[in-house]
């Protein structure tokens, strides 16, 4: 069920239209067509939609809203992707203010107290920023985590600059028994946190592990045979300072040298962090964009890399998985 909500103004008063515009982007709207905006259907965004609409009608315009159960050249899939799109897009360009921050701090020449200052303003800043994203963002695709563990990253900076206690990350031991076969599902167009964390399923947890795709619209279902990670409200996904390749080596108590540089590598890719002097780190990711690229088929794709794995993991441990 959707809100379809329209709005006219007149011609001589664009104030009005350009602050209709802004009300909608703050409640999460994303545009139809050029005058139509959809939301889900809910108490909350009606009531946002009955007070603009008079807003828009006591300064001289007019506006329609009501419920829709379908659309009818669109279906709610496609819908649910635009919703991802804005979404995304503006979790993109706070995630770039982010590492621009991160950036500034390395180059600039402050000193620790006033380093500490102005990561405390502007994690302040980024996590309000952060939450009114989300807080309109109804149908996730995971690019709100990946912002997230950035800010969790400044956080951790600034505690170091504090002195404060960074409090490790624990979790109890899976038994890898109750995992036996299950089908793992994540979404669609997998990449290196994904398909790294397939490949410890597969080499250390069920060998005989499946596999299964969603697309980012698609809703989690409740089966006791399928098991999710690396998306939103998975029960393996990030989790505090840990990408989900290394939820799972702690989660199942696999940990090793080999892992640990295999973890290593994953993060520093799946976070964006800056490559220059991690060689090994450049060369994986090139070898994954590469095999991204010719390799339009999911399950394909994944076969291809877990054998990238073995050979990485069989180097670092000097044996094989």
């Amino acid at each position: 069920m959707w809100l379809i909500f329209s709005y006219t103004v007149p011609a001589k008063n664009p104030n009005v239209r350009v602050k209709a515009w802004r009300r909608l982007q703050a409640v999460g709207a994303v545009q139809l067509k050029s005058s139509l905006y959809v939301l889900p259907a809910s108490d909350s965004n009606y009531e946002h939609l009955q007070w603009l609409a008079r807003e828009v009608e006591e300064l001289g315009g007019e506006a329609v809203f009501f419920h829709c159960p379908t659309v009818e050249n669109l279906t709610d899939t496609e819908i649910k992707a635009l919703f991802g799109k804005v979404r995304d897009e503006d979790y993109a360009r706070l995630h770039e203010e982010v590492r621009e921050f991160a950036k500034s701090l390395e180059a600039g020449a402050m000193d620790q107290e006033e380093k500490v200052r102005e990561l405390q303003a502007r994690l302040k800043k980024f996590t309000r920023k952060c939450q009114a994203i989300r807080e309109i963002d109804f149908f996730p695709t995971g690019q709100g985590e990946r912002t997230a563990m950035l800010l969790t990253a400044l956080q951790e900076r600034m505690q170091v600059l504090t002195g404060e206690t960074i409090k490790p990350t624990t979790m109890p031991i899976l038994k890898k028994e109750d995992y036996q076969g299950k089908t793992w599902v994540t979404r669609e167009r997998p990449y290196i946190d994904r398909l790294a964390s397939f490949w410890l399923v597969r080499r250390f947890i069920d060998n005989d592990a499946k596999l299964a795709f969603i697309s980012p619209q698609e809703d989690m279902k409740k089966d006791p045979g399928l098991v999710y990670f690396d998306m939103a409200g998975a029960e393996f996904t990030h989790r505090d300072q840990l990408i989900t390749f290394e939820v799972l080596a702690a989660a199942f108590g696999l940990q090793d040298r080999g892992m640990a540089r295999l973890a290593a590598l994953v993060r520093a890719i799946d976070l964006k962090e800056d490559l220059d002097g991690l060689e090994e780190a450049k060369t994986l990711k090139d070898l994954v964009d590469g095999l991204v690229k010719i390799t339009p088929n999911d399950d394909e794709l994944v076969q291809r890399v877990l054998l990238i794995f073995d050979a990485l993991y069989a180097a670092y441990q000097g044996g094989t998985p």
